[in-house]
């Protein structure tokens, strides 16, 4: 495999897998004469965060088949352990999930790693995945309350500042 470009695996004993990371979209572009053999591609993904669910997100420009599964016990540049498939699809474009941290158990399995098999497309295609984990009602509570501090320490300044130059005001028309 690859190492140098993220490929993960052993392609003697198995596959290899474009290792993604979590929180990014990454875009392949099967377009040139080159890619015209290819029809499957395989990614791996592991959690990062213990407490947050994994969100995961796939588009196509053209129909393909999906199956993904999970393993405890793996990592990133090992891949081993039992696989147990999670969802397969045929004929699809489009596959948008959630996977919750409570029925994983990620906490206590820190060595999960989700395998995604892309396959059975047809040549030119594009292919977006992205895998996440973030809350978004927290998120949006903590960008709320960052907006609002901040905004109401420069109104507060604000204030500071009138005040000040109102008192320099009074002072002058008493001089």
């Amino acid at each position: 495999c690859d190492s140098e470009n993220r490929y993960v695996g052993n392609p003697l004993r198995g596959t290899c897998y474009y290792s993604l990371l979590i929180d990014y979209q990454f875009t392949f572009s099967l377009l040139q004469e080159d890619d015209r053999h290819h029809t499957a591609i395989n990614f791996i993904a592991n959690p990062e965060q213990s407490n947050k669910n994994l969100d995961i997100s796939i588009n196509a420009s053209n129909n393909f088949n999906l199956n993904i599964t999970w393993s405890v016990g793996s990592t990133a540049g090992t891949i081993s352990g039992e696989e147990t498939t999670i969802v397969y699809k045929n004929n699809i474009k489009e596959y948008r999930d959630s996977f919750s941290y409570e029925k994983f158990n990620f906490r206590s399995n820190p060595n999960i790693t989700f395998y995604v098999y892309v396959s059975n497309f047809s040549w030119p295609i594009k292919i977006q995945i992205a895998f996440s984990q973030h809350n978004t009602i927290m998120d949006l509570v903590q960008f709320f309350v960052t907006f609002f501090s901040c905004f109401l320490s420069l109104l507060l300044v604000a204030a500071v500042v009138w005040k000040i130059k109102q008192t320099c005001w009074a002072s002058r028309r008493r001089e």
